[in-house]
């Protein structure tokens, strides 16, 4: 419940690219941003938008409240869609620094909201039909400049029309997402729109106004980061090569002078953020080095003398940062600390605490974490955080289970959020936070855009042979620490971690048991269930058309295929809107009787969204993976038939383990 009642501020799961939840008023002086907190209770949202001060002296002052996060909702696969993931909401304080516009979540629809930052009232600026997708201030905080779609309300009137004279199965129907149509993207044009807060009169924008809620790129810079500086000076980063997942490397030019390339070590990686300091003779840039880019990495560079220093070093995850004079203002965690905003000193690269959303969790006993750091069988990196009970005896072997895919700050549930870390540890149950390697494709001179990077990954399933090496090597690590039984190793995971459990059940004898959120990699599933458009990009992406039949391409990945000769106990826990993906592995598990269960969550996403939903993932992952590796039942009444179902499984896995008398 602690877990499932975390309070959030941005992206739970930022990789360092996203836009910044966090606005610093015009003099400096103040911080705006929204905070979120799901009740399992309730299973409802509750939000709000706070301002404090940035030395952080003071409470933040809630002067807005409301209810859920929107859902985002934009192109995908040339049609719009909305998808299960929170949308990144980032308040704008006025040039006069009187009030702070947001997107709001008002009765189905995101609206555009001014609020006066002294907290003494709220005027909802829009009531468009279509949801408010971007928004800036006028110069003269006048005015509000947004951008909305309104063909949007006009697609679904007209799909709704179609409706009793039935659909027409095209690229327009993804049935994981509905089996009504999605409106094309290019018939949903974006229009800018210009509110007058004072007579509340909405018009047209100007062409000037517009270019002042979409800025184009500056002249010379790549569509990468780019920052210019008051003199002028830009500064930007781009590829090192023509690869798409290539490193890229820091520049900079001053007006009328030459393009400078920052050539030190550390001038080329991930780089994330990028800002010109005051003065304009220095750039300092965020990247992310070390094993598998575990160390977030602060950099000032001079690019008229070439010289580079480091800031700041740290394994804890620095994110969203925004340049506040003397100091970024980031969010900052680690994989015992729950992330808080910090100053970041740009002199000494200390940090100060401005505001902690969670600070009940500096009161809980988590178990204690170990990083460990292995390799894939041909030398890519890749890490773990090894979690142990709070209360081990450090004599007993205890049962371990495998969460993915990334594991870099706070360890909560793995991506997705659907497998508890540290409620699993203090339920007895060991725990490697699992960091995937990088991609196998990524280092394949011969790819040149994202379709050709998939496709190399996917050739003999080189990337999951190299993935399922790393967590065999990451397991043996983990043994090697003398208290884990090798025995009694679960493995669980969503999408890409969900892949990673089918190929490790069918290559691997190591698990015992196994958790699922989304299912599967099939024949069918990759081509045909997830709609037309679905199956094109798959394609393009070298996965064989069904109609090949090609059973020998997904034999090293597919459960139906490989179901008769899987025993390893599963739990799948699945969106509604995904499910139907799962069918074919499904079926073919059943009529294999092998033991497998599947629970189905209403009006969920990809990564599921509801609180309640949440709770009940996290709670049943516990009990599976305590029943199956330690043997555990729990004893509440409520819970009887549960374990009734999982005898009857139990009894399945024994059958299938005895060896056949023929």
């Amino acid at each position: 419940m602690d877990l499932a009642r975390f309070r959030d501020i941005g992206d739970p799961d930022d990789t360092g690219n996203a836009s910044s939840p966090y606005a610093l008023a015009p003099d400096g002086k103040s911080l705006a941003f929204v905070i979120s907190r799901g009740d399992p209770k309730s299973n409802r949202y509750c939000s709000a938008l706070v301002v404090m001060p940035v030395t952080g002296k003071q409470a933040p002052r809630i002067i807005d409240r409301g209810g859920a996060i929107p859902r985002l909702a934009a192109p995908f696969r040339d049609l719009y869609i909305t998808t299960g993931f929170p949308e990144l909401i980032v308040p704008i304080w006025s040039p006069d620094g009187r009030s702070i516009a947001y997107r709001k979540l008002i009765d189905g629809v995101v609206q555009l909201v001014r609020v006066y930052a002294d907290g003494s009232g709220t005027q909802i600026v829009t009531h468009e039909t279509s949801n408010v997708e971007d928004f800036a201030w006028t110069a003269d905080s006048a005015r509000l400049l947004y951008v909305t779609r309104p063909g949007r309300q006009l697609a679904k009137e007209r799909i709704a029309r179609e409706a009793p004279s039935g659909w027409l199965y095209d690229k327009s129907i993804l049935p994981m997402q509905s089996w009504a149509p999605q409106p094309w993207a290019s018939d949903l044009v974006r229009k800018s729109f210009a509110a007058d807060l004072s007579s509340g009169e909405i018009r047209a924008a100007t062409p000037d106004e517009e270019k002042a809620i979409n800025p184009p790129p500056p002249p010379g810079s790549p569509y990468e980061l780019s920052v210019r500086n008051a003199e002028g000076a830009l500064a930007w980063t781009a590829r090192v090569g023509d690869h798409p997942a290539s490193k890229r490397k820091v520049w900079a030019q001053f007006p009328g002078g030459p393009k400078i390339s920052c050539d030190q070590i550390g001038c080329e990686g991930r780089i994330s953020r990028l800002y010109w300091e005051k003065g304009g003779k220095s750039v300092v840039f965020l990247g992310n080095e070390g094993w598998n880019r575990e160390e977030y990495v602060l950099h000032r560079w001079f690019p008229r003398t070439k010289r580079l220093t480091t800031i700041l070093r740290t394994t804890d995850a620095l994110t969203a940062c925004i340049f506040a004079g003397p100091e970024l203002i980031c969010g900052r965690e680690n994989a015992a600390t729950p992330r808080r905003i910090v100053g970041v000193n740009l002199a000494s690269g200390r940090s100060r605490l401005i505001f902690d959303p969670n600070p009940e969790f500096a009161d809980f006993r988590l178990g204690k974490v170990t990083r460990l750091k292995f390799s894939t069988n041909a030398g890519l990196p890749a890490w773990g955080d090894f979690v142990l009970p709070p209360d081990y005896d450090g004599k007993s072997k205890l049962p371990l289970v495998i969460v993915q895919y990334h594991s870099d700050g706070f360890l909560r549930g793995g991506v997705g959020d659907d497998y508890p870390i540290y409620p699993m540890a203090a339920n007895g149950l060991a725990v490697l936070s699992f960091e995937r390697p990088p991609d196998v494709a990524n280092s394949d001179p011969s790819v040149k855009t994202w379709e050709q990077n998939r496709a190399a990954s996917r050739r003999n399933w080189a990337d999951r042979r190299s993935i399922l090496s790393a967590l065999e090597n990451g397991v043996e690590a983990a043994i090697a620490t003398g208290t884990i039984d090798p025995d009694r190793i679960g493995i669980s995971g969503l999408s890409d971690g969900a892949s990673t459990v089918e190929f490790a059940l069918i290559n691997s004898r190591r698990f015992k048991a196994a958790a699922m959120s989304t299912c599967c990699d099939d024949l069918l599933t990759q081509t045909v269930l997830g709609g037309f458009a679905w199956g094109e990009e798959n394609r393009r992406g070298g996965i064989p058309p069904s109609v090949d039949n090609n059973r020998d391409y997904w034999k090293p990945i597919s459960l139906s295929i490989n179901a008769r000769n899987i025993d390893t106990p599963i739990l799948m826990q699945l969106a509604d809107r995904e499910a139907s993906l799962g069918l074919p592995a499904m079926g073919a598990l059943v009529e294999a009787d092998k033991p497998l269960e599947v629970f189905v969550f209403d009006d969920e996403y990809h990564n599921k969204w509801q609180p309640a939903h949440r709770l009940a993932v996290y709670d049943r992952d516990i009990d599976w993976f305590k029943f199956w590796l330690s043997g555990y039942r729990d004893p509440s009444p409520a819970k009887h038939d549960q374990y009734m179902r999982w005898d009857i499984l139990r009894a399945k896995a024994r059958s299938a383990a005895q060896p056949s008398p023929h």
